[in-house]
């Protein structure tokens, strides 16, 4: 399950950006039967900031 890919804070108050946002819907996912988690790291202003490969 992909919590955040591409998708930013203007696409929806619900797209989980900050660590504790991520965390809380991680264990959502797990606690719903997601067995793998991926995110996409952010920096402090949103951006990501792992390139894609």
């Amino acid at each position: 399950m992909c919590l955040n890919g591409s998708r930013r804070a203007a696409d929806g108050a619900v797209v989980p950006l900050t660590p504790a946002a991520l965390a809380e819907s991680a264990a959502g996912a797990v606690a719903a039967g997601a067995t793998e988690v991926h995110v996409r790291p952010r920096t402090p202003c949103g951006r990501e900031s792992s390139p894609r490969v």
